[in-house]
């Protein structure tokens, strides 16, 4: 929720200034965050001591699915849209994966991992 709240304000400013910028940045934000709704759907499936070895299981293969479903996401987007600034489309797709490791720190200082 927290990397929708940043990306939405930045391409709708974007779509100001920039029209073919921001929608190439939303949809390399959008190449990242589809693959990790399915992670984490898909690893966080099962709770529990007993389902330890299920939970490894989804991890794994969680984060396979993860690596394929953006490969999937970057040719669909390569394919089908005209025009694209590639650029943007990496800018958008690296600063979600900034953005993540900037929230995972901030909830393990605030919980104090």
């Amino acid at each position: 929720m927290v990397q929708l709240a940043c990306v939405i304000p930045l391409s709708l400013i974007g779509f100001l200034v920039h029209p073919l910028a921001a929608k190439s940045f939303l949809l390399g934000a959008i190449v990242y965050m589809l693959p990790n709704l399915y992670f984490t759907y898909y690893a966080f499936r099962y709770r529990g001591a007993q389902a330890a070895r299920w939970i490894a299981r989804s991890f794994s293969w969680g984060q396979s699915g993860k690596l394929a479903l953006a490969a999937v996401g970057f040719a669909l987007v390569f394919r089908f849209v005209q025009p694209l600034q590639v650029e943007f489309l990496f800018i958008g797709f690296g600063f979600m994966v900034v953005l993540q490791w900037f929230i995972g720190l901030q909830v393990a200082k605030n919980f104090r991992l």
